[in-house]
């Protein structure tokens, strides 16, 4: 059914939000990327046009209190616009126009925006987004590395807790590994991995987005009760300007849209409280904290630093 599709399209639509703040700039703001303004009449406009298109939607969103979860989806949206003009600007990236046109025929043509959040003005613009972000992970892909320490988790609280420790230093560090190796726990310290090697986890999880001192935490299967909870030691991110191929471009469109975690990190991203919060390790947003897929400490906020 319609409704069916317009959420799941809401659930798979990648977005990268950061923080909760205000300043100067925020008024009448959904959100500040780096020192771009993203006005709430942007979303506000987008919300009307998928309303027109999708004229029994409205008592729908109405009945099942929805209005909030798509505003906020289309927020996130055009946050991930945003991060994708940075990034492929600071990395010299560019879509053709039969990239754009494939990724669109991919979604189900031209006329396919019944039940989806892109419509008929927007939706060259979100297949270009999408087609840059698979170029993002093509470039990088087959340089991406990562070292880190790691134990596991059952519960939520335990994973925060752990990770909290982790974040504590090196000795923090060694302790938790060392007594959760004792008690039987897949504990150790220094594992590497390539994303070349691990083309699924490379475009499912953080790991290789993360600069070295993050502490992360999450379940790498969603629900599954089972934690990560990892300090990366190393990264390394060397693009490479003819890679070898190999990989789809699903794939590839993970692995890229992690990587706008980096940009993020980096130039900073604040979201207006109307739109909820950033889910640091789900890269979307979330109603409030107790919601998010998982904990990102950064080195600059690790305790007693």
């Amino acid at each position: 059914m319609r409704r069916g599709r317009l959420f799941a399209s809401l659930a798979v639509a990648g977005v990268l939000l950061s923080g909760c703040g205000s300043g100067p700039n925020q008024v009448g703001a959904a959100a500040i990327v780096g020192d771009q303004r993203i006005p709430v009449t942007e979303v506000q406009s987008w919300f009307a046009e998928v309303l027109a298109k999708e004229p029994e939607l409205k008592p729908q969103l109405r009945e099942q209190g929805q209005y909030d979860e798509l505003g906020r989806t289309l927020a996130g949206q055009l946050v991930r616009q945003e991060l994708v003009a940075q990034a492929a600007r600071e990395n010299g990236l560019t879509a053709s126009e039969q990239q754009v046109t494939d990724m669109i025929n991919q979604s189900g043509g031209p006329q396919a925006t019944e039940g989806k959040i892109f419509t008929p003005g927007n939706l060259h613009e979100m297949a270009r987004t999408e087609a840059l972000v698979t170029e993002l992970g093509r470039r990088y892909f087959d340089g991406l590395a990562v070292t880190f320490d790691f134990t596991q988790a059952t519960t939520r609280a335990e994973a925060e807790r752990k990770a909290h420790q982790m974040a504590r230093g090196d000795a923090a560090v060694r302790d938790l590994i060392a007594a959760d190796a004792k008690a039987g726990l897949p504990a150790s310290a220094g594992q590497q991995l390539r994303a070349v090697d691990s083309p699924k986890l490379a475009a499912s999880t953080p790991l290789f987005s993360a600069e070295p001192g993050t502490v992360l935490a999450f379940e790498p299967e969603p629900k599954s009760g089972q934690w990560l909870v990892a300090l990366i030691r190393d990264r390394e991110a060397a693009p490479t300007a003819t890679p070898a191929g190999g990989v789809d471009d699903q794939t590839l469109q993970g692995v890229g849209t992690y990587l706008l975690g980096a940009t993020a990190d980096r130039v900073g991203v604040t979201l207006s409280p109307r739109y909820g919060v950033w889910d640091p390790i789900g890269l979307q947003p979330v109603p409030s904290e107790g919601e998010t897929t998982g904990f990102r400490i950064e080195p600059h906020h690790h305790e007693g630093a």
